[in-house]
């Protein structure tokens, strides 16, 4: 099998529009930096996944190569993560509301995680479900950074519950999953920007999804209970 060299063009993943945008100067500067910087950074950030695809297909005998290999893909990863998290986070500018179907926005992030995070997903959606009023991009974070912090928090080892479902004139998207290992007495500490959190969600991610949710007129709470059980929700105006 002949595989060709990758030609290191963007992935569509980093080449969202940016919308930072504000009227107070001190806010507006620093999310033109942080644009600034996340713009720059895309390019060598899609470079380098790309040439990881080219490896992971073209390093087959070397088990202990091919595990390096997955862990520079997740660093990667992690990366674009963060910068997606600040970038939310800073944004300043309306979400752009159209109609659209949450559930394909939801099949669209699930189709970018790798195959075993999307095995660890267990799916439970409400039919009919109704269309919402959304910034797609916003959305597309929210969700992803929200199914990022499941996975982490269960470290991979329990499964994730992805819900929808419709409650007076709100519709709730709702992540569940059993967390063992996450020492949070107080849920809302995980909202707090740049916090010493004891999880991976430390830092902006979190914080950017309360911000969208917000920001299209709804809610984001995170709960525990018992069995070690953490949930979080999202609750959207019909």
């Amino acid at each position: 099998m002949n595989i060709s060299a990758p030609d290191c063009q963007p992935s569509s993943r980093y080449t969202n529009p940016l919308l930072l945008t504000e009227t107070d100067t001190r806010t507006g500067d620093t999310a033109a930096i942080v644009g600034q910087v996340a713009h720059e950074l895309r390019q060598p950030l899609s470079a380098m996944e790309a040439i990881v695809y080219y490896l992971q297909l073209t390093v087959t005998d070397d088990p202990r190569t091919r595990l390096q290999i997955e862990k520079l893909r997740q660093l990667i990863e992690q990366s674009g993560s963060i910068l997606s998290d600040a970038i939310h986070f800073l944004q300043a500018a309306p979400a752009r509301l159209e109609r659209h179907d949450l559930h394909e926005a939801l099949a669209e992030c699930l189709s970018r995680l790798a195959t075993l995070d999307q095995n660890a997903i267990a799916i439970d959606l409400a039919d009919p479900f109704p269309l919402l009023n959304f910034d797609l991009t916003q959305i597309h974070h929210l969700i992803s950074t929200a199914l990022r912090f499941c996975l982490r928090a269960s470290r991979r080892a329990h499964a994730v519950e992805v819900s929808t479902y419709v409650e007076g004139a709100s519709a709730i998207l709702r992540f569940a999953t059993t967390a063992p290992h996450l020492d949070i007495p107080c849920p809302e500490d995980l909202f707090t920007p740049f916090a010493d959190h004891p999880a991976a969600a430390a830092g902006l991610g979190l914080a950017s999804v309360r911000r969208i949710a917000e920001a299209h007129g709804g809610t984001c709470q995170l709960s525990t209970g018992p069995d070690d059980q953490v949930s979080l929700s999202v609750e959207l105006p019909l």
